[in-house]
């Protein structure tokens, strides 16, 4: 099986492709049993958000290249939006690279934003839910999540800005002035509205929530004086309103231009901003050309995030040393079919070479023992070693599957800093083991 990355980004498509590819979550489920029961994938979890829509696949090698073919008419079934001609893939190495990357925030939109693990973390678990998920991948995005978690620990990859969500309100700071005192309408109420209202808090900001569930009571309480309205009676609010965060899963949009223009009227044509963070997009794109109204959307929003970058620029270079580092070990369990079999012979190795190596030494130290003795303390400590690497070993062969445990057994013995010869010395040992009987 080979591990395989693909999809659309915003490094690859347009906000028109990102929207026709966005995979809802409550379609996602059946989306990946399809693929897995009848796309003749392995396994398979899929991570839709405001910038990307991309798929991580298992798949025999010879399904391999034409994963993008066979993904495209899930995304956009009449090809009339040419979702097709913008799907990146990356295979093995590149894939599991690119991965650890997203992970770490380093292919986001806002270089370092947090929000991207814990969506690819909600993707993993989905994926598990649904059953789509073989040991090879489980793995794979374990390891991914533990890089991220690595990186924004180890680096300062999260200093400054932390969220598109964030970025949106400063956006709005840069567009409308002080936001002391003045009225933004949230529309939406997940987790990038909740972000934002925290943001707006510390600005003094007075927030208006709105949502067509009832989860705007959520957000208000977990925000002071956040006040809540319906989508409906936004209209008689809108005197009080100067700015607009819209961030909602809805696949149409939620703000037409008819819609905004009554606004407009209720607010005498006075500067409006308006920051549309969701894919598919909330506003109708017409309401740009509205007197008054200024839209910035997703690729608008990402013209502007130069300024936001530059805290981070520094951290880049510890955060790609810690993925490829992370990227190395990883490689060195999944690169092969059966996990277990090297894995087994670099133990053997290293526990030959060290057993060899403090017998030597401690003969040395005792010129006189006899060839006879020598021989049976050789014959004594190889039976120890045997016996102590047995447990390991047998639970090496019993999950060949399951890279995770051969990556564990590798770091807790420290074999990818390999002793000279371990397959010799692992042969050695093989054969010693045939003369003295195993445990």
């Amino acid at each position: 099986m080979r591990f395989v990355a693909a999809g659309v980004s915003h490094r690859t498509a347009p906000l028109t492709v990102l929207e026709a590819a966005a995979v809802r979550e409550a379609d996602a489920r059946s989306l990946l049993r399809y693929l897995v029961g009848h796309g003749g994938f392995g396994g398979a979890v899929v991570l839709s958000t405001c910038n990307r829509t991309e798929f991580y696949v298992t798949c025999p090698s010879d399904d391999a290249d034409d994963i993008p073919a066979r993904l495209a008419p899930h995304l956009d079934p009449s090809g009339v939006h040419g979702v097709a001609r913008h799907i990146a893939m990356r295979a093995d190495g590149e894939a599991l690279r690119h991965v650890f990357r997203v992970s770490a925030g380093l292919e986001s939109m806002v270089v370092g934003e947090a929000q991207v693990l814990g969506q690819l973390r909600a993707a993993h678990q989905l994926a598990r839910s649904a059953g789509t998920l073989d040991a090879r991948l489980d793995f794979v995005m374990r390891r991914a999540i533990s890089v991220g978690k690595q990186v924004r620990t180890r680096t300062g990859i999260g200093r400054g800005v932390g969220s598109l969500s964030e970025v949106a309100v400063d956006c709005a700071l840069a567009v409308a002035g002080d936001l002391r005192g003045r009225g933004v309408l949230l529309v939406g109420s997940g987790k990038m509205s909740l972000l934002a209202a925290r943001r707006l808090q510390e600005l003094g900001a007075r927030i208006l929530a709105t949502s067509r569930g009832d989860s705007k009571q959520r957000l208000a309480r977990s925000i002071d004086e956040a006040a809540v309205t319906s989508l409906g009676e936004v209209i008689d609010a809108a005197d009080s309103v100067d700015v607009i965060i819209c961030s909602t899963s809805s696949v149409e949009p939620v703000l037409d231009a008819a819609f905004v223009a009554r606004m407009q009227q209720r607010r005498a044509g006075r500067a409006l901003c308006i920051v549309d963070i969701a894919v598919p997009r909330d506003v109708d794109p017409s309401c740009a050309a509205l007197p008054g109204v200024q839209l910035i959307d997703i690729d608008e929003l990402g013209r502007r995030l130069a300024g936001h970058l530059s805290m981070r620029s520094e951290a880049v270079p510890e955060a790609e040393l810690i993925i490829e580092e992370e990227l190395r070990r990883t490689m060195m369990v999944i690169g092969h079919r059966d996990a277990a079999g090297p894995t087994i012979t670099a133990l053997i190795g290293r526990a030959e070479a060290l057993r060899r190596r403090e017998v030597e030494r401690t003969l040395a130290r005792s010129p006189q023992i006899d060839p006879d003795v020598r021989e049976r303390i050789d014959l004594l400590t190889q039976s120890l070693v045997r016996k102590l690497l047995h447990g390991p070993i047998t639970h090496l062969r019993e999950a060949a599957e399951d890279p995770a445990v051969a990556l564990a057994l590798r770091q807790a013995f420290n074999l990818d800093e390999a002793e000279p010869g371990p397959r010799a010395a692992a042969e050695e040992w093989e054969r010693a083991s045939e003369t003295i009987g195993r445990p």
